[in-house]
This record gives structure tokens, sequence and C-alpha cells, in this order.
């Protein structure tokens, strides 16, 4: 008589251990630090990336130049950003001031539908929204999209958001 199969090898049992494997490709933050807590070693493709912090400042430009500035010589679109972006200080981070496109949408719902559709755009290589208001649906088609073309996305969110 055969002893049954351990229940751990059963393809229905989820583990928990599966959340740090990367689904997709990664994109080197940039910070050594960072990579090293990051499942893939890096920024996910295909995925959204929620930053939450206390005040919409400019810490995430700090964060993200690196990945912007090596993703790419695409388009990278900043949708609802609280400041036009200082060019020159992008150019010293190498980051070609030339490869932004600044949308000024005020309402939640235009902010949505931008992000939305740079996501669908070919040539577009990452997005950055600053969408304090989103719902959890929001974010979920903004994955999705993400995740359909391949794209980088980061969402600049309140820390109470969380």
């Amino acid at each position: 008589m055969s002893s049954p199969a351990p229940v751990f090898d059963n393809p229905d049992i989820w583990r928990a251990a599966a959340l740090a494997r990367p689904a997709g490709r990664a994109l080197p933050s940039g910070h050594a630090a960072l990579d090293a807590q990051l499942p893939g070693g890096g920024w996910p493709v295909g995925a959204l990336v929620e930053i939450l912090q206390a005040h919409s400042a400019q810490n995430e430009w700090r964060l993200l130049l690196p990945a912007l500035a090596a993703c790419g010589t695409g388009p990278v679109v900043l949708v609802g950003a609280p400041h036009m972006p200082f060019g020159p200080g992008l150019s010293a981070q190498k980051l070609a001031p030339e490869r932004l496109l600044w949308i000024r949408a005020v309402e939640p719902a235009a902010r949505m539908w931008a992000c939305e559709q740079a996501l669908r755009c070919a040539p577009v290589e990452a997005v950055l929204g600053w969408l304090p208001q989103a719902r959890a649906d929001q974010l979920r088609r903004l994955q999705m999209a993400a995740s359909e073309h391949g794209k980088l996305l980061f969402v600049m969110r309140p820390a109470r958001a969380q």
C-alpha cells in the first residue's frame, strides 16, 4: 500500500512564499539597498508600484529618477504632478527633459483616464500618476493596463491611503 502524496504537493494550495517571486521582469531601481529588498531585484515592469508619502513632495523623484533614466528612450508620462519638473535637474540625473510629457489633469476622473490611455500608448516607457483619491477598483484597472502593455507604473498617494 502506497502512502498518500504530501498535502503541500497539491497545486490548489496557495503558498505565501509565492508573493516574494516576481511575476515578470524587473528594472533595477538604481538603489542597491532597495533592489536587494525588491522581488526580482528592481521595480516590476507591468505592475503597479504605489508610493505612499506623508506630503506630496519631490522625494519620489530621488527614488525614481535612476530607473526612469535607464528605462529606455521613450516618453515618461507625468499625470497630475504637483509641480512642473525642473529640466536642468533632470538632465543632471541623466533623464532627458524632452522625454517627459506633463499632463495637467485636475479632476480625479481625468487623471485616471490619462494614466490609462498613456499605459496603452506603445512608445511610452513609464507612467507616473499622482492619484490621491483613487479607489481600489480604479487602481486595479490601471494595474491591468500596465500588465497588458508591459509598462512601468508608479502611483503617488498620501500615506493615509494605506
